[in-house]
């Protein structure tokens, strides 16, 4: 007698009707309440099911999802193999479905296609597990629809990794300035990628005064002097918190005599190094911060240096000039509306967050 040949599933030992009508069965079993079964009763009768529907036609599947979608005690395993399959067997799973656990919907994540993202990105209370899965897939809809949904809780290394990819995708920069996660290094991170409205909206929700951490200080400033500002930690930090902006001592032996001095020079010159040089030791920033001013077209930057560091707006003409750029354009217009929103103290919380972000950089 011929060894018996293994049992095929891919292939109907059944009739359609018979194997629906069984599948239906046990789909009704896995859903009874914990009073009428145990659980190792509902796990061998899901695995039982797990059998037959990974056998069976897409409409069956189909039947099974959404039967299976509104319980909160179906085996995970089923639910996994229902929620990864095509989209049409698994939207009812991905949508409904409140007993899939992180565990599942990262296995989800992976396994699927970006429908099964966009449907699990617009799940309630994702957590920033299954979030930063999504968002690592770079598809842009799917970060959109992750950034619209406000139950979904989004971790620091998530936000600083859409906050990069900004740069690249515009449309990201709005729905990040309004996340409550963000936080102001990654939104003064995020400005230069920025058009002027969200540009405007960083500095009016970010811009803030130092008043609290200046109170608090105030006394410590002295000590750190008296210790020849040794400590590099906490001169880092007090120079953050500082009132002033502008270093006294090079103006004092500045061949250009103040900031105001170097403005009108590079009105006549324009940016020479030299001058671009001095206007980064008269500022106390970093030299890459002012050229990166110079270099982006709008105008809010330029004048949040102007503001920050006391410099009148006849100061921000002559750096205008002094680049060639007109005075009757959309740009100058957008910086003079910075520069009278903003106060000293608020522009230079800007200003020391954009120069802490060069010094990380060395």
């Amino acid at each position: 007698m011929a060894d018996a040949q293994p049992l095929d599933l891919t292939e109907p030992v059944a009739t359609p009707k018979t194997r629906a009508i069984l599948a239906r069965r046990l789909a009704d079993i896995v859903g009874l309440p914990s009073s009428r079964i145990t659980p190792r009763e509902r796990w061998i009768v899901g695995d039982l099911l797990y059998d037959v529907i990974r056998a069976s036609e897409l409409e069956l599947r189909q039947r099974c999802a959404q039967r299976l979608a509104g319980l909160s005690d179906a085996p995970h395993r089923l639910l996994r193999t229902l929620a990864c399959d095509k989209f049409e067997v698994a939207e009812p799973i991905l949508e409904q479905c409140q007993a899939l656990t992180d565990f599942d919907m990262l296995e989800i994540v992976s396994a699927g296609s970006m429908q099964h993202r966009l449907t699990i990105a617009k799940r309630e209370n994702l957590s920033e597990t299954v979030a930063a899965a999504l968002a690592a897939y770079g598809e842009p809809p799917v970060v959109e629809r992750l950034l619209r949904n406000k139950t979904a809780k989004l971790a620091t290394p998530t936000l600083d990794h859409l906050v990069g990819a900004a740069l690249e995708e515009a449309n990201y920069s709005l729905l990040l300035i309004r996340r409550e996660e963000l936080r102001p290094t990654q939104a003064f991170r995020l400005f230069w990628g920025c058009d002027h409205m969200n540009r405007f909206q960083i500095l009016e929700r970010f811009a803030v005064d130092r008043t609290i951490l200046l109170e608090a200080s105030e006394d410590i400033f002295p000590m750190a002097s008296a210790e020849s500002w040794s400590d590099p930690m906490v001169a880092r930090v007090l120079r953050y918190i500082d009132r002033r902006q502008r270093d006294r001592e090079a103006s004092e032996v500045s061949a250009y005599g103040s900031l105001e001095g170097v403005c009108e020079a590079m009105a006549l010159d324009g940016a020479r190094p030299e001058i671009v040089s001095e206007i980064a030791k008269l500022a106390s920033i970093d030299r890459r911060l002012v050229i990166r001013m110079i270099e982006d077209m709008a105008g809010e930057p330029l004048a949040i240096l102007c503001k920050a560091t006391g410099l009148k707006w006849p100061s921000f003409q002559n750096i205008w000039r002094g680049l060639g750029r007109r005075e009757d354009s959309d740009p100058y217009i957008q910086a003079r509306k910075v520069y009278d929103s903003l106060s000293v103290e608020k522009a230079q919380t800007v200003l020391r967050y954009w120069n802490l972000s060069m010094e990380d950089k060395n």
